[in-house]
């Protein structure tokens, strides 16, 4: 499998050149952000490729609002919300809803609020090409949405009742954003799951891709940070997390979290963070922990590989109980 850094590399003149073709045709983005910490604008912008980053700058004047780099402020900026008509509409964090809505304000125009539900109710009925949620928050709630919930945050589609683009992650890796962007722009929709992810990028369990997937196989497990061995037994979520962050790779294609001894703690995963929680310690109910909720959106072939996955770690374990005796 080609890794994304080199489709990227092969294919940057290409996206470059859709992102100059999007300014010359007036294409307009809007970029809401809700309950977040702008990790995936600062994800996006710390890509590694100056010539896409030349390429986003050239679009900026069609960006016609984004509040973490746009230059108006105030009233001045607000105001746009009200009057535009998007192409893409993208949305990064959660959105506070019902009785707790007035938590997250994009801005005041004329003295009255504009609330974030309100606005991207309104925006994502008159965008015309895509509406594309980047983050977990935006795409399935993430930290915001977490337990206890106080401010009944909900995702895009869960605010909107339909499928949108999900772009998850914590943060989402800056190709995935890229990529997905450059095909939206020129009015490809990519192929999407059951969850509107990008079968690109979220078609593959990480487990199946680790660098350390030869120890599992093999039975060596690590049991501390530094040592050499499958993390399962530190928690890692590869085994039920889809992304192709081990043949992708982050920081400019040199390094991703189980290949720099970290386990993977599952934040692509729909219900991140409360099901895949807590990190770095092993979860001992396997078939109760792939059988939760999110269990029924993987495919027959996925649900086949994770109860091989559970039947070997079974074996595994009792193969290195024996040795140890």
């Amino acid at each position: 499998m080609m890794g994304a850094s080199t489709v990227l590399e092969l294919y940057k003149p290409q996206i470059a050149e859709v992102f100059a073709q999007a300014a010359d045709k007036g294409v307009k983005l809007v970029w809401l952000q809700g309950q977040s910490d702008s990790g995936c604008t600062v994800s996006l912008i710390q890509g590694t490729h100056p010539d896409l980053y030349d390429a986003v700058l050239k679009l900026n004047v069609n960006i016609m609002f984004h509040p973490t780099i746009m230059v108006p402020s105030g009233e001045e900026a607000a105001s746009v919300l009200q009057t535009i008509t998007p192409d893409v509409l993208v949305v990064e964090g959660s959105i506070p809803t019902g009785e707790k809505k007035h938590a997250c304000v994009v801005g005041e125009v004329g003295g009255r609020e504009i609330i974030l539900e309100d606005c991207l109710k309104d925006l994502a009925a008159k965008t015309k090409v895509a509406v594309v949620a980047v983050g977990n928050c935006a795409a399935f709630g993430g930290i915001p949405a977490g337990k206890p919930n106080p401010t009944n945050a909900k995702s895009v589609s869960g605010v909107l009742g339909k499928t949108v683009v999900n772009i998850p992650g914590c943060p989402a890796h800056p190709d995935w954003v890229l990529l997905t962007l450059a095909s939206v722009l020129i009015g490809v929709m990519p192929t999407l799951d059951a969850l509107g992810r990008p079968t690109a990028f979220f078609g593959v369990k990480l487990h199946d891709e680790c660098p350390r997937r030869g120890f599992y196989d093999a039975g060596k497990y690590a049991e501390n940070l530094s040592d050499e061995g499958c993390l399962i037994n530190l928690g890692c979520r590869g085994p039920v997390t889809l992304a192709d962050c081990a043949s992708r790779k982050w920081n400019g294609g040199m390094n991703m979290c189980t290949n720099a001894g970290a386990p993977c703690i599952g934040c692509t995963h729909p219900e991140f963070p409360d099901k895949v929680s807590p990190f770095y310690v092993r979860t001992e109910a396997l078939p109760d922990f792939y059988t939760h909720e999110f269990f029924k959106y993987f495919t027959g072939a996925v649900t086949a590989g994770l109860a091989g996955y559970v039947a070997l770690d079974a074996v595994n374990r009792r193969r290195k109980a024996k040795e140890e005796k």
